[in-house]
Formats: C-alpha cells, structure tokens, sequence
C-alpha cells in the first residue's frame, strides 16, 4: 500500500485556472470547498470504521499476528515509563487498548483522544473501575486540530495512529503542543516491505481506505517539525513466528528471530525501512510562525 502523507490534492475534476480575478476568486473558493469536504469525508469514514471495529471485535481474528510485536511493545512501555511520574501526556487514539490507565498508575496525569465515540464512551466507563479516575479524561477529537494551548504536554504518545492521519497537519499539532522540552513517542506499522504489503492487499476489510503506512519520506518529513527525530525498527524475520504462537517453541523461535532482526538492521541499514513497525521518537519541537 502506498504511503500518502499529503491530503491537500483535492481539486480533482476542476478546470484550469481562470485569469479573470472574479473568476479566480471563484475558483480558488471551489477548490478550498472541494479539499474541504474530501478531509471532512476521511475524517468521517475514519470515525465509522473505528466505531465499528470497537464495537465488534473486528481485529480478534488476526490477534495471532500482534503477539510478535512484545519486544517493540516492550520499548514503548519502557520509554512510557521512564517519562511518566509527574507528566502531562496527551495519548493519541485511546482506544481499547490504552495506556491512559497504565500511565495513571505510574504518576501521570493522562489525557486520552480519539475520533471514535465508542472508544471515548468504554474509556470513560473503564474509568469507573479502575484506579487513580481522577488522573485520566477522554475526550471525542480530531487529532488534527488539537483543542489544547500551546506548550500543554510533557509527552504525546500512541500507537498504530499516526497512519491514519494528513502528517502535516498531526506533525505540525504535536509540535505546537509539546512543551520545548517535551517529547513524543509513537509506534506506526511502515509500507516498503512488498510481503506485507500483499497482505495489506488481501485484506482491505481489516484496514480503512485513507490508512497509509508510513514510509521513510515522512520520517524525513518530521525533521521539519522535529529537531531530532529518532527511529527505532522492529518485525522482519520475526513475522515467521506467527505460525508458532501458543506452542512451546513461540518463545525460543521469536526471541531467536527478533535478535537476527536486529542484527540485519545493524549490519545492513538499507532493510530497516523493510520492518513492520517502527518506534519513533521526536523531541525538541519546532515551534511554527
């Protein structure tokens, strides 16, 4: 599946530009309508999507795959951890599987979004049950146009999210929101790897139409936004333990496999952008005019 970390290509079917001024003021309106409603309509169908997926369990019968993951899960929470105790955080896409209540419980004051509202409505009734209800809110948001000041968080972090959103406009908010020393850290699936991708490609069912995952143009495109941006990168061989999960050998056939990833990665740089999933991490924000 191709990347496409830019949605502003939206004037498709209009005519070329008129040289009359009345007649370029309309036009140019038309065109800000058109890429309007074309963002307008993604956003919708993103809302849609996840609030069936939520809703019914779609993503139970593929579970196998996601237990390879632990050791990028691992780095994640261990990045998580060192930088709760005393944080403001902003999770972007707290769904069922939020950390908002695991970063709670490590000191954190936790703020969860999503664009689901069935995943803010099962969050906010978790929290009837679970400890520490006063450190944790959700609220229903367009990660994309961020209702908080500048310079609010200490850390923004999620995972699988930013692949589902106009990078621009997602880069450009976390920026503003982080405070200068804060940093942000994301987990994301990439899009070079033609194996995974034929997956992807058999199963649009399990995916919505505008997901994009992310290819090395958009790391560099974080630069941008970012004053450093580091890239941590998970998942090649390991896939091949799939088959094994829930046997005795999952665990030695993984760990052996997650280590020759590893390995490659060092060794041969050019396959890092053939991983499944990186972890990414920003810091120092730049600060747009």
């Amino acid at each position: 599946m191709a990347a496409a970390s830019n949605f502003s290509q939206s004037t498709v079917g209009l005519r070329p530009p008129p040289t009359g001024t009345p007649q370029l003021i309309q036009y140019l309106a038309r065109s800000l309508d058109l890429e309007t409603d074309t963002v307008q309509s993604r956003i919708e169908r993103e809302r849609e999507f996840h609030n069936k997926e939520f809703a019914d369990s779609e993503r139970a019968k593929i579970n196998s795959v996601y237990f390879i993951t632990r050791n990028s899960t691992k780095w994640y929470e261990n990045f998580l951890e060192q930088h709760a105790q005393g944080s403001h955080v902003l999770e972007y896409g707290c769904g069922p599987n939020s950390y908002a209540f695991w970063l709670a419980q490590r000191g954190a004051q936790v703020v969860g979004i999503d664009i689901s509202d069935t995943a803010i409505e099962q969050m906010r009734e978790r929290s009837h049950q679970r400890p520490f209800p006063e450190r944790v809110s959700f609220q229903r948001m367009n990660a994309e146009e961020l209702d908080f000041p500048a310079n609010t968080f200490d850390l923004i972090c999620g995972r699988a999210i930013l692949h589902h959103l106009d990078l621009v406009k997602s880069f450009s908010e976390i920026a503003r929101t982080l405070k200068p020393t804060g940093q942000a850290i994301f987990v994301e699936p990439l899009g070079h790897n033609p194996v995974i991708n034929a997956y992807r490609n058999r199963t649009p069912e399990l995916r919505t139409e505008d997901e994009h995952p992310l290819m090395t143009s958009d790391l560099k495109m974080a630069e941008k936004y970012f004053g450093k941006v580091e890239a941590h990168y998970f998942h090649l061989g390991s896939l091949a333990a799939t088959p094994f999960v829930g046997k005795k050998l999952f665990d030695p056939v993984l760990n052996m496999l997650e280590a020759t990833d590893q390995m490659i990665f060092k060794v041969l740089p050019f396959m890092r952008k053939h991983a499944w999933a990186v972890v990414l991490v920003f810091s120092q924000p730049r600060k747009q005019s």
